[in-house]
């Protein structure tokens, strides 16, 4: 039935026609101008929900308390509303996750969260970073400061199992687990910002979400954005130090230093002697490279010079060796300018040439010309060849 009603409808000669010819002309001004008018609405759209999302958000972040609770409810909206069975599922994440939010750690988690994609929203609508520098520097701080209080939390699990206190060891790891899960999600992933619809208004300025970022260390990233409000050194190298670089300030190095210390002081908590020797041998050599690469930036040539010779002197047999040398040598042994071209010298004027000389006749007969010399047959002069027969 269906195929002979399909046959039908091809048969018909005005259907056919009417699905192969084109539409008439367009009015072609007044299409671009209701484009022009579609494009305004829509940015200053945009730019609205931005500022109200940005203005909510920056007062729900305050507090601790006040960014828990906005949390809570993105949570509800974003993972709950709709689903089946929503009721007993929002009973067991507020026995859980929900019940963690409670405590210091995970608001003070959701509050750094929040802030850091306050920040980003300010950033997509058109803020310039420097103008941002200080506050993204304060921020980091504060994440900084969270991570020592979190490795006192981890201190008192390890107690507790030594215990086998059973009750707070299980109120420990869920605070842990969820703190930890809130400042390494994406700000654009986040039930906030699912709740608010944001995640398409943040932008991937600079550094996608999700994409590894394969530069070296201490490589000009040319700046961009760093969406993880944990990854503390995701932001230095994706904000602040290409923010350094472009104005040369000396904060590069403080910036090296402190994190060289920091990594030191990990590194002496390692047992395994693998983890030591690929901390002294690997690791810090590769910071103290990116280190010196930043003191040539800022015009310390002859120290950076002696710093980058000394390393690999030291390390010879380090990974990076073979670049490092050769950004030595190319910074010793300057380019070779171009050979210049010869300039040919200028025809004298025609006003200065002497007047042709004249030629007498020959007043000698010519000598006789001297017969060519016969042709020499190659194999008589190789020795080795035999004389043909």
């Amino acid at each position: 039935m269906k195929l002979h009603l399909l046959a039908a409808i091809i048969s018909v000669p005005g259907l056919v026609l009417a699905q192969t010819q084109d539409a008439p002309p367009i009015d072609l001004k007044q299409m671009l101008e209701a484009l022009k008018v579609i494009r305004e609405q829509n940015e200053a759209g945009i730019k609205t929900r931005k500022q109200n999302a940005y203005q909510q958000i920056m007062a729900a972040a305050a507090s601790g308390t006040s960014a828990a609770a906005f949390w809570k409810q993105a949570v509800k909206e974003a993972q709950f509303e709709g689903a089946d069975k929503q009721a007993a599922k929002m009973s067991d994440w507020k026995d859980g996750d929900g019940e963690a939010l409670n405590s210091k750690e995970c608001q003070n988690a959701t509050r750094l969260h929040l802030y850091w994609l306050g920040l980003s929203l300010q950033h997509s609508m058109g803020t310039e970073t420097k103008a941002m520098l200080q506050n993204i520097i304060d921020f980091t701080k504060q994440v900084r400061a969270e991570d020592e209080i979190m490795s006192k939390l981890e201190h008192s699990i390890d107690r507790a199992k030594e215990r086998k206190d059973r009750k707070d060891l299980v109120d420990d790891l869920t605070i842990k687990r969820v703190h930890d899960q809130i400042l390494r999600t994406d700000v654009g992933n986040s039930p906030v910002a699912r709740w608010m619809q944001l995640s398409d208004l943040l932008g991937d300025t600079g550094k996608k979400r999700g994409q590894k970022n394969d530069k070296p260390e201490g490589a000009d990233s040319g700046g961009g954005w760093e969406f993880t409000p944990g990854n503390v050194e995701g932001i230095f190298q994706s904000i602040i130090l290409p923010e350094f670089r472009a104005a040369k300030d000396p904060r590069l190095l403080e910036y090296w230093d402190l994190r060289i210390k920091q990594e030191t002081e990990r590194a002496a908590e390692r047992k395994l002697d693998i983890e030591q020797r690929d901390w002294t041998q690997i690791k810090r050599p590769s910071l103290l490279w990116s280190r010196a690469q930043d003191v040539m930036l800022l015009g310390q040539k002859n120290r950076a010079l002696g710093e980058m010779f000394n390393l690999v002197k030291t390390f010879p047999q380090h990974p990076s060796a073979p670049s490092w040398i050769s950004r030595i040598e190319s910074a010793l042994l300057p380019a070779a300018a171009p050979a210049a071209i010869p300039i040919a010298a200028p025809a004298p004027a025609a006003s200065t040439l002497p007047p042709p000389v004249a030629v007498p006749p020959a007043t000698t007969p010519a000598a006789p010309a001297t017969p060519a010399a016969p042709p020499v047959d190659p194999f008589r002069l190789n020795p080795a060849r035999p004389a043909a027969q």
